[in-house]
């Protein structure tokens, strides 16, 4: 093996440690980071099987395999951290609307059934 596998073999399983011992998240969401940190460790030990899997899907290196499938995470991973912020966006504005409307006084100098002069 060479310095650079075990480097990132190292790499990939600090990351899942540093995941389940410091993120909550949902049972599915820990097995899939499992498999991908798995999956993380079996392309930088056997690079061979990556380029035998990108072959067979018609990518030319297992390398760039690599790249189009980051691409591809990092994109759907945008696009959930952007959905989850507008969710939060929409949440935050009914709890200030809410919180205004508890909060609000009364209009001061206004009498029920009399009208109060504008001069």
């Amino acid at each position: 093996m060479t310095p650079i596998q075990i480097l990132l073999i190292l790499a990939a399983v600090v990351v899942l440690l540093v995941y389940f011992n410091r993120l909550r998240s949902r049972l599915l969401d820990r097995v899939l980071f499992f498999l991908l940190a798995v999956l993380a460790v079996v392309m930088v030990a056997r690079p061979d099987w990556a380029n035998a899997v990108a072959h067979f899907l018609g990518v030319g290196r297992g390398a760039d395999l690599v790249v189009y499938l980051g691409i591809t995470g990092l994109a759907f991973l945008w696009l959930s951290l952007y959905t989850r912020q507008r969710e939060m966006d929409v949440r935050l504005t009914e709890l200030a609307r809410r919180l205004a409307i508890l909060q609000a006084e009364k209009p001061k100098g206004k009498k029920k059934g009399k009208k109060v002069s504008s001069e």
